[in-house]
């Protein structure tokens, strides 16, 4: 694919192929970091395609998180309550507690998440007991796992303040509930089966993917 130079690109490309991962893993199928120039990134341009996954969130353009494989991806908006619908759990988060499924960090992660929407990454992992060095690892995995079922997205980013108001070192990283970000957006969510969701969306996957990434999402959807 032709190497693109501004967001606007992006979202063509987005909108083409449904999900763009940021980096590469989806065999034979593009992501925002083979698309693009290496040396565009982290520059803090409006050409840096490192701000520009927060923009398809924030903009709701694309749904952005870590939703199969842990692997970050940008999926359209208008696609994203299916890919909901196909890869949630058939119970909430208290019945995964409860059936020794989820811990309760789980619970206390998205608790505070549904109770405080757009909340920053260091405000939550305080809410949650999760904010020393040694807590970070068990508060990545626990915040996948609820991006991996679709319950969690990031919302946008937030300037990070210090105690007086002002803007303290890089930005912040925000999370919502997905049916919030749905419901912000615009979008509805969609009342077939999962299994009808995983229909639709590998029907759509075949019109659009080569072979080898079609083979891949196949396979990704057989395990949930």
């Amino acid at each position: 694919m032709t190497k693109i130079h501004t967001f606007e690109e992006a979202v063509s490309v987005v909108k083409e192929m449904g999900i763009v991962p940021l980096s590469s893993f989806i065999p034979e199928h593009p992501s925002l970091e083979s698309i693009t120039e290496k040396a565009a990134w982290h520059t803090g341009e409006a050409s840096d395609p490192w701000l520009w996954r927060d923009r398809f969130a924030g903009e709701g353009i694309a749904a952005y998180g870590r939703f199969f494989k842990k692997k970050p991806m940008q999926i359209d908006s208008r696609l994203f309550p299916l890919w909901c619908r196909a890869l949630e759990s058939s119970m909430d988060v208290e019945e995964r507690y409860q059936d020794g499924l989820a811990s309760r960090h789980t619970v206390r992660l998205y608790e505070a998440i549904r109770d405080n929407p757009g909340i920053d990454v260091k405000t939550l992992r305080k809410a949650v007991g999760l904010a020393s060095k040694e807590d970070k690892a068990e508060f990545d995995k626990t915040l996948i796992e609820l991006q991996s079922s679709t319950e969690v997205v990031i919302a946008g980013i937030s300037d990070r303040l210090n105690e007086q108001g002002n803007k303290n070192g890089w930005n912040s990283t925000c999370y919502v509930l997905s049916e919030v970000w749905i419901a912000q957006h615009g979008l509805n969510t969609v009342r077939i089966s999962a299994e009808e969701a995983k229909r639709e969306l590998l029907a759509d996957c075949k019109q659009r993917w080569s072979e080898e990434a079609y083979s891949f999402v196949v396979k990704a959807l057989g395990k949930h």
